[in-house]
């Protein structure tokens, strides 16, 4: 066949599905043609013109054409619709013989407006091109920069864009959420970081439309942009990969990006219905693991004072008590890029993973939807990643407990919450309880929230914290431990303590610790691993949420108070009585009402909060100041 016939059988063929999309556009009450960015124009205004380096761009983004006097010719999907007797039919045909024998070379000239693009020059190439299905094109483009609208949502979208893309590496990046945009950026600097610095430099562009043209074939819903940030989440930057490979990651993926598109509430499991959770004999004789492997992760040194050596005091205690029905192992997952490796090699025949460091997350995640037969628990809040689930203590019950104690010794009324200072929005369950509970005790109490000075990589610091509370007239302060905290009773693996202080800020009493024991949970959850239970827990193909957050308490023996040598008399008594409520769950430390410190009403009287709304609380109740 002549490229001159091919190209009228081309035509006719392409003229075939602009009819069919012409009439399903029309049966949907639209009007059939190109949509027209001069109309969009016309709706919100241009701020501004703004010339683009011409590069590639997807013919996916392609939404219409610039020009209300191109629209006719074409259907909605660029197929043309003229009879091929006209001029415009010749021409397409001359361009699809040209595309044929040589390729289109020639760029197109477009304006980019919303992340959308809109076709200036070039409307009969981007339809030759988009009926053989390429994916990309050269162009020419000008940006569209709408008026800035505060009520338009999409607008306000566009503008944190325009904000990143002064720093950021994707040019077109669309995203469902203006937050998101800084998260990307965090993303793509530490996956640039990683790079070889000899090697040349990845094509960014590229780079998102090749992950583009994978992504509509994987019949996943969730918006592009919201999906390649998460791929860069999990996988990072997709080079040097074949299509294949990479759609085979984005199926894997798909579970968690589905998750992330109606995201469910997670279901918090407390320590009553972890203990009532084993199943029927029948069930348990089906589902009961012999001798399983168990892996502890974690992401730094262990030492019988650390955090982490805490964790590995508890899986120590765990193995003994539970002796050969088990078999637990450590792996050390520093920081770095190989982390998900080693986890394949060290965990992936294994029936159950903690993972002690939320820092671990992204690698984890990955392991834990490439590895659905490891049941994965990563120590952290609330965390919306399929088959990731997570645990973590009611620490905040033990602090209201210290802040009961502190109200009851304070004789100046102010007390002092020291902790470092962070460079993102913390969360306030724990300084909240503890203020609640001064409050509780003591009314007219002040409680300041001390981060001055206070580094999260530098544990002396707290010191200064401390002096800092003590010459603003706190007496009473709940310090992180550092190095001169050295008081007579003071427990050598106390992670903070409660002290009362002079006017310099030298301790002078040790009071109450907020106190963990990982023992308890690991042994309980073990256990229950061992007997199905916690399958049924876990098990992620149930209707509801397949998020499951372990949240233990005092009732657990997960958290406690370690009382200092004053624990006797009235003090003592009230501590008690608060601390048995609490455990038999008689009583919530968030029973409200509760107002911020701006006079808002946060919690209702008579009520208490759902757990999610405690575990991301970020606000300040009322009597805390800040010192920053």
């Amino acid at each position: 066949m002549s490229p001159t016939n091919q190209g009228y059988d081309e035509y006719d063929r392409a003229r075939k599905r602009g009819l069919r999309e012409f009439s399903l556009a029309k049966a949907r009450g639209e009007s059939g043609y190109l949509p027209v960015l001069d109309s969009k124009r016309e709706e919100n205004g241009v701020l501004g013109f703004i010339a683009q380096p011409m590069r590639p761009i997807s013919l996916n983004r392609i939404a219409g054409t610039y020009q209300a006097s191109r629209a006719n010719s074409f259907a909605p999907n660029f197929m043309p619709l003229l009879s091929p007797d006209t001029e415009f039919a010749n021409k397409w045909i001359n361009l699809c013989n040209a595309h044929l024998e040589s390729g289109i070379r020639d760029p197109i000239r477009v304006y980019e407006y919303l992340w959308k693009y809109y076709v200036a020059e070039g409307n009969k190439r981007v339809s030759v091109l988009k009926y053989f299905e390429a994916s990309s094109f050269e162009a020419e483009i000008t940006r569209l920069v709408p008026q800035y609208d505060e009520n338009d949502p999409a607008i306000e979208r566009y503008y944190t864009f325009l904000a990143y893309t002064k720093k950021g590496v994707f040019r077109d990046i669309e995203l469902s959420e203006s937050r998101k945009y800084e998260r990307l950026y965090r993303i793509e600097q530490k996956l640039i970081a990683e790079l070889d610095p000899a090697a040349d430099p990845p094509d960014y562009n590229a780079m998102l439309i090749r992950f583009e043209t994978v992504y509509l074939n994987s019949n996943c819903t969730l918006s592009l942009g919201d999906a390649f940030l998460e791929y860069l989440h999990v996988y990072g930057f997709p080079t040097n990969i074949l299509p294949d490979e990479l759609l085979s990651r984005i199926k894997t993926l798909k579970p968690q990006l589905e998750l992330l598109e109606h995201p469910p509430e997670p279901r918090v499991v407390f320590e009553s219905e972890a203990q009532a959770a084993e199943p029927p004999l029948f069930t348990r004789l089906l589902q009961t693991h012999k001798n399983p492997r168990i892996v502890f992760a974690y992401s730094g040194e262990r030492t019988q004072n650390n955090w982490l050596g805490a964790h590995e005091q508890g899986r120590l205690a765990m193995q003994a008590e539970l002796g050969e029905r088990v078999n637990s192992s450590v792996v050390d997952l520093p920081d770095r890029e190989d982390a998900y490796e080693i986890l394949c090699r060290e965990a992936a025949d294994a029936g159950l993973l903690f993972v002690t460091t939320p820092s671990l997350m992204n690698p984890v995640l990955r392991f834990a939807l490439e590895h659905p037969n490891c049941l994965t628990l990563v120590y952290s809040r609330m965390q919306h990643h399929y088959r990731l689930h997570t645990y973590f203590g009611r620490y905040y019950e033990a602090v209201f407990l210290c802040g009961a104690a502190a109200g009851q010794f304070t004789k100046t009324g102010v007390t002092a919450y020291v902790t470092p200072k962070l460079n993102y929005a913390r969360f306030t369950s724990d300084i909240n309880a503890f203020a609640i509970g001064v409050r509780s005790v003591r009314p007219d109490a002040k409680i300041l929230l001390v981060t001055r000075d206070v580094s999260p990589t530098e544990p002396d610091t707290c010191e200064l914290g401390v002096k800092t509370a003590a010459a603003l007239g706190a007496d009473v302060v709940l310090t992180p431990h550092y190095d001169s905290l050295s008081l007579a009773d003071l427990p050598y693996s106390a992670f903070s303590a409660l002290v009362s202080v002079d006017s310099e800020g030298k301790p002078l009493r040790y009071l109450a610790a907020p106190d963990w024991n990982w023992e308890r949970f690991y042994t309980a959850i073990v256990k229950s691993y061992l007997n199905g239970g916690l399958g049924a827990l876990l098990n992620t193909d149930r209707e509801e949420s397949p998020i499951t957050s372990f949240w233990w308490g005092l009732g657990g023996g997960v958290v406690d108070v370690r009382l200092g040598a004053w624990s006797s008399g009235t003090p003592n008594n009230l501590l008690r009585y608060l601390r048995g409520s609490i455990a038999r769950n008689l009583y919530n430390p968030f029973h409200g009402p509760v107002v911020d410190n701006e006079g808002v009403l946060r919690i209702p009287a008579h009520s208490d909060p759902p757990p999610a709304e405690i575990i991301k609380m970020r606000y300040l109740v009322e009597g805390i100041e800040s010192i920053e």
